[in-house]
């Protein structure tokens, strides 16, 4: 078996499914300080508060979207008062601006961050407070999602399009309240309330789906999303240990509860900021195609770092037997989406079918089975040559200034 799909198979199989804030996310959060530790880094856990799903948040939006609705019957005027914040609050978690997850939060999770030391030659060297000119960030989260039944893999391809449904049917709810509140359009209200009658049916059954997937639907073995993404990092993080890049500092980031809302990212975030840092995130790398995300944004379109992009096209163009792609990314956040949202500079690098889906994305059927060895090694020597190329470049901004 090839070393990194032994990662693969360690943490999607002898681990198992690791579900935000669960025991199984903190045994391979565990193994992963461990790796870490033996290939010479240092290694620190950051432990944050999380959400156990994603669903628990979309429950309230979508709750409280249809309990406006109701309240509207007693006056229209109570509907608009709780229905216009809850859209606003709505569209800010969705661009991860801000999210009331937190009040919500009663599970731990936790990131891992390692780095390695060497004051003789200084190449790669990363502290909490500390940085050199250059600063490399390789992220992958290591939890895995809960199943449902929109992303079986005959309904998962049109994910994006039941997205901008439920958010139609937020908005056009809400507006339809707000219209029913105008008391020049009294005469109209009937005919309002029924126009409104479809979104909040679909609503219903959205609601119905989603507790569904916290009632019955299991964890996945997450292998390719994403102990695909985790051994890459792993497997980047040795060629490293063996062979550093001079003049560039690199820091590995392995960050838990993603599944749940990006929230291993966000903490982050929080604890070191962005300044300084470039981020390069990997996710769901076993099968298809690999790509660089030129874009990401479910909603608003938020473009990757430019010269990252430049560089990865640089290293395909040096490297023919590494095929990647540019493509944007919009269906769900990765770890890379809070960073461009806030201005930083990350590129996510993925691998998707022909018809642009991610395989086996949120499914049972997400096995180690699936994953592709040859995938993951592709995807490592990328990574590598990336950060080789950027430490030329390094080089050629010393010598020139």
């Amino acid at each position: 078996m090839h070393p990194l799909m032994k990662h693969v198979h360690r943490l999607s199989v002898q681990i198992g499914p690791r579900g935000s804030g669960t025991p199984r996310e903190a045994e391979a959060a565990d193994w992963l300080v461990q790796r870490f530790k033996a290939m010479g880094y240092q290694a620190s856990v950051n432990t944050f508060r999380t959400v156990g799903s994603f669903s628990y948040v979309q429950m309230f939006f979508f709750g409280g979207i249809l309990a406006a609705f109701g309240l509207s019957f007693v006056h229209p005027l109570l509907g608009v008062l709780l229905a216009l914040p809850l859209l606003v609050l709505y569209v800010l978690d969705v661009e991860t601006r801000f999210s009331i997850a937190p009040y919500f939060a009663k599970r731990a999770s936790q990131n891992i961050r390692a780095w390695r030391e060497d004051d003789a030659t200084s190449h790669i060297r990363i502290t909490g407070d500390e940085e050199r000119l250059d600063s490399i960030v390789i992220m992958a989260h290591y939890d895995s999602s809960r199943a449902a039944l929109n992303f079986h893999p005959k309904m998962v391809k049109g994910f994006r399009s039941s997205f901008f449904l439920v958010f139609a049917s937020l908005a056009a709810i809400t507006f339809f309240l707000v219209l029913r509140s105008i008391p020049a359009l009294a005469p109209w209200e009937t005919p309002l309330t029924w126009a409104s009658v479809p979104f909040a049916a679909y609503l219903v059954i959205v609601l119905l789906m989603l507790a569904h997937r916290e009632l019955f639907c299991q964890y996945t073995p997450g292998a390719n999303d994403n102990a695909s993404g985790v051994a890459v990092m792993l497997g980047v993080a040795a060629r490293l240990a063996k062979h550093p890049l001079p003049g560039l500092n690199v820091e590995f980031v392995a960050t838990g509860a993603e599944e749940a809302g990006t929230f291993g990212c966000l903490d982050y975030i929080k604890q070191y900021g962005l300044e300084g840092k470039t981020f390069i995130n990997l996710d769901n790398l076993g099968q298809g195609q690999l790509f660089a995300a030129e874009a990401e944004g479910i909603v608003r379109r938020y473009p990757a770092d430019s010269d990252l992009l430049s560089q990865i096209q640089q290293v395909a163009q040096a490297k023919p037997a590494l095929p990647i792609a540019i493509r944007p990314y919009r269906l769900l956040t990765t770890d890379a989406t809070p960073i461009l949202v806030r201005g930083g500079r990350a590129v996510s690098i993925m691998a998707c079918a022909e018809d642009g889906s991610l395989p086996n994305w949120h499914w049972i059927t997400d096995t180690s089975s699936h994953v592709e060895p040859q995938n993951l090694k592709l995807a490592e020597e990328l990574v590598y040559r990336i950060l080789q190329e950027r430490g030329r470049v390094f080089h050629d901004t010393e010598a020139t200034g």
